[in-house]
């Protein structure tokens, strides 16, 4: 299939931190592609662990870029990026395993929508393969991301193929021309939301992406960070949540939403000190001040899509909640959130 000449070549970028017993798994998946014009990069975050070894044993075809320090998920992807030929880039979690096809479907659902700027696939629980982590992404008035079919089972409400507002960083193609005038992701934000940033400002620049549910991949989920309350992820949330409000969203989006940011923030707060985690939150908000004049210079760049299309980008998120409005009140979801379940009754 793959000797025909207009088939793109895709390039993989894996950004890699301890993640060896992870790794390898990943690895074997992609050698078992079925579209098989692939390049896979491997950006190792200066490890700790065997990772390096590993690569050039397990993937020796492989491109490895070693580190001399960690640069977080953001910054390793962007060294990724940067090193890659293919005509579309795939970024993919360390602790991802990808179903054989989930290339050759990205490959078709790319004929089906030459507008796609960005494909967002299907990501399953690694352990439990007909929950979902996340069916594409949408983005809350709240300031807030929200993955579709979260905590859900696999079912015919994620089968169809639709726009979407963005794609999770664990899973996701980018047309390589689109992620270079777009910048890549934003290194600052280090690790979580930075995928958030990027689906912001792809939206904010008219570009479209789609979910595609037969592009299938599997997901440890927090195999670096610790998990979703681990003094790293407490810290880097709250820091990114605010950064994406300081540099992504146009101020009068932001004053128009203001109750739901505030509740969405003051939410978030509660929860991290319910799990004794006051001490990172702080942490958070300092470096989300710390930060904010950088980012505000950061609009500069935003500034003359949202005068050009501010009215669009406005309905676009519109759309994006009103997805997850209706995928959060479905008969299959189950209470995720109390703070979801208020918002969509409030707001």
């Amino acid at each position: 299939m793959d000797s025909t000449t207009n088939l793109p070549l895709i390039s993989i970028v894996i950004p890699n931190f301890n993640g060896a017993r992870y790794l390898e798994n990943c690895l074997r998946s992609l050698q078992s592609q079925t579209h098989t014009k692939i390049e896979i990069v491997v950006v190792d975050n200066a490890s700790e662990d065997n990772s390096a070894a590993m690569i050039q044993a397990v993937a020796p075809e492989a491109i490895l870029l070693q580190q001399t320090r960690n640069l977080g998920f953001a910054g390793g992807a962007d060294a990724g990026i940067r090193a890659c030929h293919g005509e579309w880039i795939a970024v993919l979690n360390n602790d991802a395993e990808a179903a054989r096809d989930w290339l050759a479907e990205c490959v078709h659902a790319i004929h089906r929508h030459p507008d796609a700027a960005f494909l967002a696939g299907k990501i399953l629980e690694f352990s439990n393969r007909r929950r979902l982590f996340s069916a594409g992404d949408c983005y809350l008035r709240a300031g807030i991301g929200y993955r579709r079919g979260q905590e859900q089972q696999d079912g015919i409400n994620f089968q169809e193929e639709c726009e979407i507002f963005s794609a999770s960083g664990c899973a996701a193609l980018y047309r390589r021309d689109v992620l270079a005038k777009m910048e890549g992701y934003d290194e600052d934000f280090f690790a979580y939301l930075e995928d958030v940033d990027l689906g912001l400002r792809l939206q904010a620049a008219g570009y479209r992406g789609y979910y595609v549910p037969r592009a299938e991949v599997y997901h440890y989920g927090a195999a670096t960070s610790g998990g979703e309350f681990s003094p790293l992820a407490v810290r880097l949330r709250t820091r990114n949540s605010l950064l994406l409000l300081f540099k992504s969203v146009p101020a009068m989006i932001v004053l128009r939403c203001l109750p739901m940011i505030f509740a969405a923030q003051a939410s978030w707060g509660l929860r991290a000190i319910a799990h004794r985690r006051l001490a990172s939150y702080i942490k958070g908000l300092g470096g989300a001040f710390f930060l904010a004049p950088s980012m505000i210079m950061k609009r500069s760049t935003l500034r003359p899509y949202w005068r050009k299309s501010r009215r669009e980008f406005w309905q676009r998120i519109l759309q994006s909640e009103s997805l997850a409005r209706t995928d959060f009140n479905s008969e299959e979801t189950k209470p995720i959130s109390l703070f979801l379940h208020w918002y969509f009754r409030l707001f």
